[in-house]
Parts: C-alpha cells; structure tokens; sequence
C-alpha cells in the first residue's frame, strides 16, 4: 500500500499513519543530507524510535547495486518480512530504490 502524507503538522500525522498501518516491523531509509535536514523533523513521531534506520550515501550517482544490496542485506538482517513498513523519507533515488528494494 502506499501512501502520500501532506501535513502542516507531520509528527502528528506520521504518528497517526505508522499506528495505523498494520505492520510487524518499521524501517526508515534515508541518504545522509536527508537524516541531517529531515529526520529531525519525524524524529519524534510515534513510533519513529522504534524504527531500524538505513541510511544510504546522497546523490543519484549512489542508486546503485551496491546500495540496493546494502538496503536488502539491512533488511534481511533485520528480520523484515512481506508485513513490515519501510518509510523512503528522501528525493527520487531514495524512493526508487526503497520502492525497488521493497518489491
């Protein structure tokens, strides 16, 4: 399933989707600008400490292979099955390859 959030208040709102979005396990992939500019910004949505956090070098040039096998093997590790939320907080190459790395 996915879904869009636009929020004026999106601790709050983030929380609210986590919570109700049946999932056995939370993850959230990010680059590294991303987890210094945004994360602080989710970081205290419920449920977000909970979360195992992937984070990927910034910069198209990294949506690679590697990356993706980087995300995968986080993944696996992790015990992530078909019932757990993975949450791409970042610009395209985050969300391609979480979206890719999800499918």
């Amino acid at each position: 399933m996915q879904q869009i959030i636009k929020s004026d208040n999106l601790t709050d709102d983030l929380g609210k989707a986590i919570k109700n979005i049946s999932h056995d396990k939370l993850f959230v992939l990010t680059d590294e600008n991303t987890l210094s500019k945004c994360y602080p910004l989710i970081e205290d949505s419920q449920g977000i400490q909970q979360s195992t956090l992937i984070v990927i070098p910034a910069d198209d040039n990294n949506k690679t292979i590697e990356n993706l096998s980087k995300v995968w093997k986080v993944l696996t590790e992790k015990g992530a099955t078909r019932h757990s939320l993975l949450i791409n907080l970042g610009g395209g190459m985050v969300t391609d390859l979480g979206g890719f790395a999800a499918a």
